[in-house]
């Protein structure tokens, strides 16, 4: 009981101290948080007041939203079917007439150690003619021939870490320098053009996010505008009332927070709805053409990103009206 009583009497002592002395630190930051929460909800208990304009300015935000989303998924994923192709771009080597199966053996097990190739596939002379006859539909007329014309064919597989056009053309100048190698060939052009389309694609999806972005800024100033000539009178009594600016931003600040967050769920939404509708088609084409490629959603980077801009672009557009149009409403 002793030490109950001067345990308490420790703690009076205290609080009569920080009362003495005003509130501590620690109480000017919690009741500066709980201000600011309690700011927050009022905005969008004020948004629910109006659902169906709240719902029609939701919705345009999130189409909004959804077209840079989906562009940037959709180079995503153009990126990563780029790099499978890549990853499986064969170079086939056509060695010298005159050499026989055996050179060209050994050399395919002496190319398996080169640190930029995966795999060799030797075609012999014999294996050659016979996919010929299978394939190019003049069994007959090469039956007749008394000599097998085709050299023998060393199939080459990069490594996956080749995935630039600069390192390929680099191994295939190498593997020409062969003494045993009559012909290189390698599509290298394509790769080229994959990249030349991807860098295309990713700078048009940094011009089409800006221009989207100030859509969206515009979006949400605007409705902050007719809100905040909506509140006028409000406003009006609360300057008389001695508040200051900074006080009367919050709830309109927030108010585009939250535009800006509910507006990226929804273009996330949109964004996921419309790789559900092209999965099905996208896995028949896998099928019929033996891959095992799979479309890639946004990532929980990619998902954190697409929240915080567009929170940032709802208080951006919020503050850049409050600044302007503010100002305009004085007391008579």
């Amino acid at each position: 009981m002793k030490r109950q009583r001067r345990r308490a009497q420790r703690e009076g002592g205290a609080s009569a101290a920080r009362r003495r002395g005003g509130p501590s630190p620690v109480d000017r930051l919690q009741s500066y948080l709980v201000s600011h929460l309690q700011t927050a909800k009022e905005a969008l208990r004020r948004m629910r007041r109006t659902p169906f304009a709240m719902a029609l300015t939701l919705l345009v935000i999130a189409a909004t939203l959804a077209l840079p989303t989906s562009f940037h998924v959709l180079v995503k994923n153009l990126r990563m079917l780029g790099g499978d192709l890549e990853a499986t771009n064969e170079i086939s080597l056509f060695l010298k007439p005159d050499l026989s199966n055996d050179v060209g053996r050994r050399l395919a097990e002496r190319l398996k150690s080169h640190v930029q190739i995966a795999e060799t596939r030797l075609v012999t002379k014999e294996a050659g003619i016979e996919q010929l006859k299978t394939y190019s539909g003049f069994g007959e007329a090469l039956s007749a021939l008394n000599f097998n014309p085709l050299p023998v064919v060393i199939g080459i597989r990069p490594k996956d870490s080749l995935t630039q056009p600069g390192q390929v053309e680099r191994l295939v100048a190498e593997l020409k320098a062969l003494p045993e190698v009559d012909l290189v060939q390698s599509d290298i052009q394509w790769m080229h053009r994959l990249h030349a389309l991807l860098q295309v694609a990713e700078r048009s999806f940094g011009v089409l996010g800006a221009l989207l972005a100030a859509a969206v800024v515009f979006i949400i100033g605007n409705t902050i505008r007719l809100e905040l000539y909506g509140r006028r009178e409000e406003i009006v009594v609360q300057k008389l009332l001695g508040a200051t600016d900074r006080f009367i931003r919050r709830p309109f600040l927030y108010t585009g927070f939250w535009y800006g967050f509910l507006g990226s769920i929804g273009a996330w939404i949109v964004v996921g709805v419309m790789l559900l509708i092209v999965r099905a088609p996208i896995h028949q084409l896998n099928v019929l053409y033996g891959s095992d490629f799979a479309l890639a959603f946004l990532g929980f980077q990619e998902t954190a990103a697409l929240i915080g801009i567009a929170c940032f672009l709802g208080i951006a557009g919020a503050f850049v009206v409050l600044i302007r149009h503010l100002q305009d409403v004085r007391p008579d």
